[in-house]
């Protein structure tokens, strides 16, 4: 993966993670819907982003734009395990 990928692989579990925390967002977004993030400060993400999505959206699929402003300080994680998979 190459460094956007990543960085949407961690903007999307956080958007998700964000939802589950505020319901009234999640719930006024349609079925099926493109999602394009749009991160305050990160102008080169934001174009490749908005341009991928825009590429592979399907016809008459909704679009929304998503716009952080901030992030927490830190992660929500206390404490973890990780363990190998064989």
């Amino acid at each position: 993966m190459n460094k956007y990928t990543e960085f949407l692989a961690m903007v999307s579990t956080e958007f998700h993670r964000y939802l589950m925390e505020n319901e009234e967002y999640a719930e006024s977004i349609p079925a099926n819907a493109l999602v394009i993030f749009q991160i305050e400060g990160e102008d080169a993400f934001n174009d490749w982003h908005k341009n991928t999505s825009l590429k592979n959206r399907e016809p008459d699929q909704p679009i929304i734009y998503v716009y952080v402003k901030r992030w927490r300080k830190h992660s929500s994680i206390e404490e973890l395990k990780v363990g190998a998979v064989a």
